[in-house]
């Protein structure tokens, strides 16, 4: 699912954002400087307060999704991974949103230590498209943590 390419584009991506955000800060910290120069007190305190919020809500608003892409999907590429092979049994249509990233709930049918039948839960990239298995399919999972790598049907 997942190929180094795609890691360069999230990091491209997250490189033109910051580009774009710090242009405003950085006409917001030249008039700061000019404003510390002809000692004017109340566009220090304006400039000041514009370029930290624009920062700081950029930042958030902008940056800080793509970050947390851009870290899962390296783990998908470097991390340690896992394989399992078990039965589908469903995939949510909601999106839940875990550690900064997107993902919809895939459920497993497993058995927990005892033997009883449980429900095993993965998550699914919100931005990759949506499989179609049927309850009872047979997946071939390769997952990090619970952030799924690759899922073929068997």
């Amino acid at each position: 699912m997942y190929a180094e390419n795609d890691l360069q584009e999230v990091l491209a991506q997250r490189r033109r954002r910051w580009i774009v955000l710090l242009i405003p800060v950085a006409a917001l910290a030249a008039v700061l400087i000019a404003s510390l120069v002809t000692r004017t007190e109340w566009l220090t305190s304006c400039a000041t307060i514009l370029a930290g919020s624009l920062l700081i809500a950029g930042h958030d608003l902008f940056i800080k999704p793509l970050t947390a892409y851009a870290t899962h999907v390296d783990n998908m590429l470097h991390g340690r991974k896992r394989e399992v092979e078990l039965p589908f049994a469903s995939l949510s249509e909601d999106i839940s949103l875990v550690d900064g990233v997107r993902y919809h709930a895939l459920k497993v049918a497993d058995k927990d230590e005892k033997g009883k039948p449980c429900d095993r839960l993965f998550y699914y990239d919100a931005e990759k498209p949506l499989p179609d298995f049927k309850e009872g399919d047979v997946l071939h999972i390769i997952y990090h943590d619970k952030e799924i790598a690759s899922v073929v049907r068997v």
